[in-house]
This record gives structure tokens, sequence and C-alpha cells, in this order.
């Protein structure tokens, strides 16, 4: 009988034993969850309304860098499936809310101006992007649409605390961020941008058959922006809700690092209401301009200008409903244009398909481009400059200030007869995946581009 009570006591304690040692397996694999979802939402990818402390030391010390160091840091990490996984999720259902920021301003019956603007990583523009809009007369009437590429905490948080105009985010769905390594990112079998042709074919590169009216392979930094040029533009008329059924829309295209007049509204409406008399065959307003006469306002503030559309008046241009529809007919061709720039490629229907357009355009600039950096810009990058630079347009309004606003009936100033032909295109745009990823936006068939990531 000891016996039996003996053993029965040593199953027991083995029983114990077990379950302490299944709980703290259990407890651990809990931890390590909550540790690595913890990890996650406080990466350098956080989502918005992460309020994580960021290490600002790290943080300066990764926004010294250049662009080229931190795609070569970038291809060092082992890629995280699962916050990827969570990312894209996160845009799709971000896309498919369309939150509206301060709603109680938007009226469906006085909003009409959509300000566009597309967004990278360039903070410090940002930052000084949203002080300067507080100041244009009427912004509190506008929809301001930010189109990201980027998942950021800090352009997040500066977009979302934005008071004073209602604020839409949308996020480009195919995104290098997203797609790290695969197609529209790169894809480590896709063809580098400077190898030979016959080089390509006989090492079999996934893009190989393809490469641009140069010679060169596609090189993904250049090729979204494009795509999310197009892709921004589509979502934007086809399938933001609020919008839906307005005809009467007036988008007007911006980016981080544009500078917009006090008076750049109330300029745009008084050309609008002016159109019949100034130029009835205009299909395009443009605020901006690369004339040297856009830093002179004494004489010209209350001046217009006439020409044919080309590239060079695609500084704070406008789309209406009614010429995107007429651009969304010709989809195919834009996306078939061998060109990575979206204006040129537009600039190629603008002559082929509408007869060259014409733009009526402010002659004293009432948008100004200030970025240092960029796609055609490769000096280095400062922030101390950038700062200047915002300080400096500051002070070239208010010392014009008695210019803006003008009450007397617009004249114009130059009405320019030349047309510039499209000589040649740009390159950069001949992968045939692309072209359908592009041709996909218009069709709105991006739920899966499984069948575009397809070896050609």
């Amino acid at each position: 009988m000891f016996r039996f009570f003996r053993y029965r006591c040593i199953i027991f304690r083995y029983i114990i034993l077990w379950l302490c040692i299944i709980t703290m397996m259990k407890l651990t694999i809990i931890f390590y969850y909550d540790l690595q979802k913890q990890s996650i939402d406080s990466s350098s990818l956080a989502l918005p309304y992460d309020d994580s402390q960021l290490n600002k030391e790290n943080k300066q010390q990764l926004l010294n860098l250049t662009t080229s160091q931190i795609q070569s840091i970038n291809t060092t990490i082992t890629i995280n499936r699962t916050a990827i996984e969570y990312y894209r999720q996160f845009v799709q259902r971000k896309n498919h809310e369309q939150f509206m920021y301060n709603n109680y301003l938007f009226s469906s019956k006085t909003t009409r101006y959509i300000l566009l603007v597309q967004v990278h990583t360039r903070v410090v523009y940002l930052k000084k992007f949203i002080e300067m809009l507080q100041a244009v007369q009427t912004i509190n009437q506008t929809l301001l649409i930010f189109s990201h590429d980027f998942i950021d905490p800090e352009i997040n948080t500066l977009v979302t605390n934005i008071k004073f105009v209602p604020v839409i985010q949308i996020f480009y769905p195919f995104s290098q961020q997203l797609y790290p390594d695969e197609f529209p990112g790169l894809d480590p079998n896709d063809c580098p941008r400077d190898i030979a042709k016959h080089k390509a074919l006989a090492t079999r590169c996934k893009n190989a058959p393809y490469p641009d009216k140069y010679g060169h392979y596609r090189e993904v930094s250049i090729v979204q922006i494009k795509h999310h040029w197009w892709w921004k533009l589509n979502f934007v008329f086809n399938s933001i809700e609020i919008l839906q059924n307005r005809t009467d829309v007036l988008v007007l295209l911006l980016e981080e690092d544009f500078y917009l007049s006090p008076d750049a509204l109330f300029f745009l409406k008084k050309m609008e209401d002016e159109k019949e008399r100034l130029c009835p065959e205009c299909l395009i307003y443009t605020l901006g301009n690369l004339e040297k006469s856009g830093r002179q306002f004494n004489n010209l503030g209350s001046k217009v200008s006439i020409a044919y559309w080309h590239a060079r008046y695609n500084l704070g241009m406008t789309i209406s409903y009614s010429l995107w529809l007429s651009i969304l007919q010709y989809a195919e061709e834009f996306c078939n244009v061998d060109d990575y720039n979206w204006d040129w490629s537009l600039v190629y229907l603008a002559q082929k398909r509408f007869d060259y357009p014409r733009v009526i355009w402010s002659t004293a600039a009432r948008v100004t481009h200030l970025g240092s950096c960029g796609t055609h810009h490769k000096k280095t990058c400062s922030n101390q400059s950038d700062i200047a630079r915002w300080e400096e347009t500051d002070k070239f309004y208010q010392l014009n200030h008695k210019y803006l606003f003008p009450t007397t009936p617009l004249t114009v100033h130059a009405k320019y007869e030349a047309r510039r032909p499209l000589k040649q295109t740009n390159g950069g745009w001949s992968d045939l995946r692309d072209r359908q990823l592009c041709l996909s936006f218009a069709l709105k068939n991006t739920k899966d581009i499984s069948h575009i990531n397809i070896k050609i």
C-alpha cells in the first residue's frame, strides 16, 4: 500500500512538472509574439498614430545619409514578411475608408478645388508646406488630398494634425516600400539598368527583351513616380466616394516642395471667371511657370499669358473632370509611351490626340518649386538651404503683397503662338510589366498584380 501511494506521488509530481513546462512554453511564445508585434508597430515603417518615442540621434544620422547610402543599408536588412503584409493591408484599408479629417469644413456645394499633393519622404518640405498653406486665402474651402508612396510616422503625424482644411490621405498601393524584392519593386531577377541587351538575354533576366530606346532597363525609383502620379489621378476621379458624380471639381496638382502664394486660389478663381473673355479655348490653368518674368510682380501681378501647353507649364497645373475623361480615353497610349516622366507622356497625348491644347497661366508665378533634390536634381540635399529657400520665398511674397489679390480685370501679357513639337521621348519606360500595371489603374484592375509579375 505504501509503495502504491509512493508511485502515485511520483506520477503526480511528474504531471505537475510537465504542466509547468507547458505553461512556461506558452508564456514564452506569447511574450515573443508581443515583442515581435511591438517591433513591427514601432519600426521605421510605423503606421500613423504611432506615438512611440523616436531616437533623435539615430534619426538625425539617417536624415544626413544620401539616398544611395540608405538604399545600400536597406539591401542588407532581412525583409520582414509579416510587417510587409501588415502594411499592405493597412494601405488597402486606408484607401477603402477614405477617412476625412476636419470633415465639418467640407461641403459638396462650396468645395470645388481639390489640392492633390504627391508626397514622398521629404519631411522638412512637408512641414513647411503645411505651414505655408495656412496663409493661403480660402484654403478651408478646398479639399486637401495627400497621396503617399511611403508610410512614415512623422509624415503621418504632420498630416493628421492639420486642423484648418478637410484632409484625406491615400496611399499608392504598389510602392517600392511595399514590394521591396518583387515587381513593382526590384525583383532580384530583373536586369541591371546598364547591362547590354545581348548579355541580358544570355543571363535570362526577367525583362531582358525590353530595354528602352537608349538600351537601359527599368529603374524602380524612377518609374514609381509616373506610376504614382497616374494612380492617384485615377483613384481621385474614379474611387473617392465623396467626389463621385461631381463633374465640377478642379484638381490642382502639387508636390510637398511647392510654395503657393497667399492669393493662389483667389487668382485661380479669377482666371476661371474671366476665361471666356481671355481664352475660351483654353483647357488648362497653371499657377506656376518657368519664365523669367515669374519673379516680377510689380507690373505683372494682374496679368496672364497664353500658350500651347507643354511640359514647361506643368508647375501648379489643373486638371478638370472633362479633361480627365479625355485623357482617360487614351490611357493605353499614355501607358505605352517610352518616357518615365508623366508630363512628357502627357505632352505626347496633347500633341498627338488633343491638337496642342491651350493653357492660360499666371505671368507672375503663384506657385514656386523650391526642392533642391528630386528626379532631375542631383546636387546634395541640405535641410539648412531648403529652409533658407522657404524663408526667402516668404519674404518675396511679403514684399509683393500689395500686388497680390488683383481687383482689376486680368489682362493678357503675352500670347505665344509657337508650338513646341515633341522631338523625342526620354526612355525609361519600356518594361512590359510597367505598361500593364499602368493600364490596370485606368481599368480599375489592381486587386491582383500576380498576372503582371511574370517572366517576359
